[in-house]
């Protein structure tokens, strides 16, 4: 497995957002992510208060993404 690395230089901008080419992932990677991001939503729901704590941050981040 290949794994990307950023040495930050001088000449480096820190930026806000990042931009990913989905189109560059391959399929197995992309069925990867979403098996595991499902089993942890699963995982999360399956808890006491789970569902409350994942509704809050739902809240919370489509707040501040309409403060933008």
């Amino acid at each position: 497995m290949q794994v990307a690395r950023f040495t930050p230089t001088e000449e480096s901008e820190l930026v806000n957002e990042v931009h990913i080419n989905t189109a560059e992932i391959p399929d197995f990677v992309r069925d990867n992510l979403a098996a595991a991001t499902l089993d942890l939503i699963h995982g999360i729901l399956r808890q006491p208060g789970g569902r409350e704590a994942l509704d809050a941050k739902t809240a919370a981040r489509r707040a501040g993404r309409s403060t933008k």
